[in-house]
C-alpha cells in the first residue's frame, strides 16, 4: 500500500514527496545564493554594485520566505496550493529565477507553469 506522500492530490500534480524535494532543493539553492551575494569578497564593492546584491538577495527571500511553513508537518497538505501561489503571484523575474533552479533541479514544473 502506498503512503499518502507517494499519491498526488490532485490529478495534474506530481507526488508529494516530490513536491517536498523540489521545494527543500529550492531552499537549499536560494540560501547558497544569498550566502554567496551577501559576502564580502565581491570584486566590485562599490556602492551601486552592493545595492544590486542586495536587491537580488532581497528577490530571492521574497520568492522562498513562505516555503519553510509549506514544509511543516502541518503545511505540507497545502504544499500544491502554496507553490500554485508562489508562481501565480511571481513577476517576470522571480519566475525566471525559479525556471532556471527548477530546471537546474531537473524538477518536473509543467503541472504548475504551463498555465
Amino acid at each position: 500500500m502506498r503512503s499518502w506522500s507517494e499519491v498526488p492530490m490532485q490529478p495534474d500534480e506530481p507526488v508529494l514527496a516530490t513536491m517536498e524535494k523540489a521545494t527543500v532543493d529550492l531552499l537549499r539553492l536560494a540560501f547558497i545564493e544569498i550566502r554567496y551575494l551577501t559576502e564580502d569578497r565581491h570584486e566590485d564593492q562599490s556602492p551601486a554594485a552592493a545595492a544590486v546584491r542586495r536587491k537580488r538577495a532581497n528577490a530571492i527571500a521574497d520568492i522562498c520566505h513562505n516555503l519553510p511553513g509549506l514544509l511543516a508537518p502541518g503545511g505540507r497538505d497545502r504544499l500544491a496550493d502554496g507553490l500554485r501561489y508562489l508562481w501565480g503571484t511571481a513577476n517576470a523575474a522571480k519566475r525566471r529565477w525559479l525556471l532556471h533552479n527548477w530546471d537546474y533541479l531537473a524538477y518536473d514544473h509543467r503541472w504548475l507553469t504551463a498555465t
